[in-house]
């Protein structure tokens, strides 16, 4: 097993069939979540962003669905930057609000990227290293009124990175988000 000289953009786009891949290439992008009936524009993508549907994917059917098993969040992009692979789950909501159901989703779709990153070593007959950096991303249009009620004002455009069983999750609360904003920690 050697190391490949192909993004890992790259190798997924050759695994993946078509409709679970959201955009390829460098541009703005836009994410769609239908049932919320929102879209978010990611801007200022300068390099290639793979964005991957993961509700085109069906979880492991030997799963038992309770203790949330079976969630997933809405989206994961792959972004190379200056020689760094970003692994960025996101899950979007209408509100923002203080239950743990997206954050629960973001922290049950990571065995998605393990299983990705495995076919594309075996495709390509090689180890990936180092493994990309992964980030927690939930963006909303609003905040609840949960938010709002708080003794200390929240701030909708500078809101507090949360530790959730063992991740970090970034809020994000607007329709328009530079890729800046999702790779920065």
């Amino acid at each position: 097993m050697g190391k490949s000289k192909m993004s890992l953009n790259l190798m997924l786009e050759k695994v993946l069939k078509e409709d679970a891949l959201r955009k390829k290439g460098n541009s703005d992008l836009s994410l769609r979540e239908r049932q919320a009936n929102m879209m978010v524009q990611v801007v200022g993508a300068l390099v290639p962003v793979t964005a991957i549907r993961l509700n085109k994917f069906s979880h492991f059917f030997a799963l038992k669905s309770d203790n949330s098993r079976t969630k997933k969040c809405d989206y994961l992009l792959i972004v190379e930057l200056d020689g760094i692979t970003h692994a960025i789950f996101i899950e979007l909501k209408k509100t923002l609000s203080e239950d743990d159901e997206a954050k629960e989703q973001l922290r049950r779709s990571r065995p998605f990227l393990a299983y990705l990153l495995s076919v594309c070593e075996i495709e390509n007959e090689l180890i990936l290293e180092p493994k990309p950096i992964e980030k927690y991303v939930i963006i909303a249009e609003k905040l609840s009124e949960g938010f709002d009620k708080q003794r200390v004002n929240v701030n909708p455009n500078n809101l507090p990175t949360e530790h959730y069983k063992g991740i970090e999750i970034k809020n994000i609360v607007k329709t328009t988000v530079s890729l800046a904003d999702l790779t920065n920690s």
